[in-house]
Formats: structure tokens, sequence, C-alpha cells
């Protein structure tokens, strides 16, 4: 016995549609619910994929938009090349309207910090008008997330950066004044090199086991100080890696100093900055630590582990984190850093020429810039040292916030109330405060 059977083929082709369509829709449902699960700092990766299949079809996708970022507060840790990147947080503050978190006073020792050893207080820093917000914090400051949260908007990013310890260590010492005490402290040693002298202090404290005397501020983790981790805690290893893990939720980035470019361009894609805003001429440098350079023996490096054990703890963590975030970025950040070393290095040699105002730098249009001019007030922003920086910012600061005041004092007068509406504009306009200028 044998069976026939019919074979349609319109209804195989709409079967074959159907399975079709029935795909792509599953597809298209998929990469959605990918996109709106997917946290927001991780969209690029998806973009990267997205390219990969778009290139394996012919086609190649737009990239997304990036909002840049104007809220940001950023850690100035001591010694870790941080005045260079304050300087760029300034200059972008000033030149996109933005209100920077400023100390009350223009002067006297420590002016120019926001808080001396301890973390920020709003009694410390000067009001803003009405109901403007701070938008970026680049001054010296002991960290605490609610301290800073409670002065920076919620969306703002926070951004600091660590130096390798050791090296740390030997530049604080030798800024800070420490070798002078320790000659003091060592008088059979007075006339011997800094590194004999610091290599004779670290063998003392890891036999005493006290790190506590004169001048050690500084030079005793002074980095996770900075990030605020309490003194009582710097040899308790449990207490150290619980607080690690606070501070790598919180920072999305941690710059490292070692990896300077680096670090920049890495900040600048996280912030969906440009290149420009990132240029920066050297500030703060020891010059003379060229010339004679402090070498500690390689056998006491074991007792500098000891002494500043918090702060090889942080920096092995967000070393180790930030050579990951490079690798996650791709073959083409090796590219940008280049590009950004060489406008770098141009951009160093015409402002160190000392520009006169008629002169310009062009920058020509690569894959990571648009074109854009450097001009001798650009220099001149570049490499105004921090304090005279620091004390016209702050006079500058309070000068509008008085105004500000003396303002709402005089709308809320009879007087004002008299006024017609054209002559209460008018005020309005001959009271306006004029921004920063640098003169």
């Amino acid at each position: 016995m044998s069976f026939v059977t019919d074979y349609d083929p319109l209804f195989c082709c709409y079967r074959y549609f159907w399975v079709v369509a029935l795909v792509v829709a599953l597809y298209t449902i998929s990469v959605m619910f990918r996109v709106n699960m997917r946290p927001a700092n991780d969209l690029q990766g998806l973009y990267r994929e997205l390219d990969i299949r778009a290139r394996t079809l012919g086609r190649k996708p737009n990239p997304p938009r990036c909002a840049k970022k104007t809220n940001v507060a950023f850690l100035k840790v001591h010694k870790a090349g941080s005045t260079t990147i304050m300087n760029i947080f300034i200059r972008f503050a000033l030149s996109n309207d933005l209100n920077l978190v400023l100390p009350r006073r223009s002067n006297g020792s420590g002016f120019n910090y926001l808080g001396y050893g301890k973390t920020l207080n709003r009694s410390n820093i000067i009001p803003l008008p009405g109901n403007e917000t701070y938008n970026i914090l680049c001054n010296h400051v002991v960290y605490n997330k609610e301290a800073f949260d409670s002065v920076m908007p919620r969306d703002s990013v926070y951004v600091a950066i660590l130096r390798e310890p050791k090296s740390h260590f030997i530049s604080a010492a030798s800024y800070y004044g420490f070798i002078p005490v320790l000659k003091k402290a060592f008088p059979e040693l007075k006339n011997a090199s800094a590194g004999t002298l610091l290599d004779k202090f670290l063998r003392k404290v890891s036999t005493s086991g006290s790190d506590s005397g004169r001048g050690l501020s500084y030079v005793n983790n002074r980095q996770a100080f900075d990030f605020g981790i309490p003194t009582s805690l710097f040899r308790n290893k449990f207490a150290i890696n619980k607080y690690i893990e606070k501070l790598d939720q919180e920072f999305p980035l941690v710059m490292i100093m070692e990896h300077f470019e680096e670090s920049l361009v890495l900040m600048k894609r996280y912030l969906c900055w440009d290149l420009q805003e990132i240029l920066y001429v050297p500030l703060n440098i020891n010059k003379g630590k060229k010339k004679n350079p402090v070498q500690l023996p390689a056998e006491s490096e074991k007792f500098l582990h000891y002494f500043d054990y918090a702060d090889f703890q942080l920096y092995d963590h967000f070393v180790k984190r930030f050579e990951d975030q490079m690798a996650m970025e791709g073959p083409g950040f090796q590219d940008e850093v280049s590009k950004f070393r060489e406008i770098k290095a141009q951009v160093t040699e015409f402002c160190q020429s000392k520009p006169t105002s008629d002169r310009s730098l062009i920058v020509e249009p690569s894959r990571w810039n648009s074109k854009f001019n450097v001009t001798s007030e650009d220099c001149k922003e570049m490499m105004l040292p921090e304090l005279p920086m620091m004390s016209m910012l702050i006079d500058s600061a309070n000068s509008r916030y008085s105004d500000w005041l003396r303002v709402q004092a005089f709308q809320n007068s009879q007087q004002w109330r008299e006024l017609s509406y054209e002559s209460q504009m008018k005020c309005k306009s001959e009271l306006q405060v004029t921004s920063f200028d640098y003169g």
C-alpha cells in the first residue's frame, strides 16, 4: 500500500516566511531587552558588539551620542600629579560657566584647602547665589562620601588619582621637609644621603612599631588618608580591603600617575570631553629631584611596605583595575593616547616659547579631535600657578555672592517695589555680575 501526499509550494513559502519573521522578532526583542537592562556605563560595550555585527553585514552604525559630564568631584591627592589635573578642571569650569566648590579664605596658610586634614563642610565653602548648584570640586580635602554628596549634585562623577607608594613616599619626604627632621633625629647621620636617612627611619619604625612623630602626616599612608581611611586602620588588612571595596563602587575612575596621559584620555572618554579640554603644561614639578634624585636602598622596601601598608593595598587594587579599564577600551585607545601626546608636545613647546598675544597654535583635525586654536591666553591659564589662580577665583566668587546678596536686599526693599517694571529690568542688568577673568 502506498500513500500520496500533495506538495503545495505556496504553503511552504508562507511557512518559511513566518519562521524568518519569528526569528527576527525574537532577536530584536532580545537586543532591546539587553539595552534596557545594561547599565549606562556599559553601553559602549554594547555598541562595540553591534559594531562587529554591522561590519559583518557590510555596514557600520553611527556611534551613540555622549553627553558631556559637567558635575565632577576630583579627589586631589597630595604629591600625585593632582595640581596639573586640578588646573584642567578649573579651566573646564571657567570655559563652561560652571560653579566651583571654593574655600572662603583667599590668603594665609592652607587657604587653598577645602578641609585641612579633614573632610568637606559647607561652613568652609563659599555659598552660591540663589538656586545655583556646585559643579566642580577639585581642591585638597579628605574624602567622605556623605560630605561630598551633601554638596555635589546627585549625578556627579567621582574621579581620583594615585601614585606608586615608593615614589610617593620619596617625593613627599623631599617636598615636605622630612629629610631635615631625620637629620636632627639621627645626628650621627647628619652627613648621610637622604636615602640612607630614610632607610634608617623605616628600619626603626618596623622594629619599634611606632609611626607617630613630627612630620609624618604627609609621608605615612598619605594617599590612604586623603581617601578617607582612618589612621587607626592603616594596618588592619580586613578593614582596608572592605574600605577599598567601597571606594571601588564610588569612584568609576581612579587615575594612575605612572600612566598620566592614559589616565587623562580615559577620563576624557568617561566624561565625554573633547581632547583640547584635557591639554596641560606640567605644573608643581619638583625640579631638584631630577638633579639629585633620592635613592632608597632596595633592602629597605620591605620596611616601607610595613610603614605604608594602606597605600600599597590601595594602589595595588586600583592599578590593576586601571589596567583592566584600559584593556576594555580596545586597540583605538592607545592610538588616541599617542595622538594626545603628540598634540600635548606641540602645545607645551608653543606655550613655553612665551607667545605674544597675536600668535596662536593651530591644531589640525584628526580622528580624535576637531580643529582648534591655542592662544597665548590659553597658555597663561595652563601655566598659572595654583595659589595665585586660587586666590583670584576665591576673591571673584566672594564678590559674586556679595553682589547677589546686595541685589536680593535691594529687591526686597520698599524702594524696589516702587519702581516701574522697566526700571526694575534696567536695575537688574546694571547689577548683573560679570564672570571671572584672569586679567
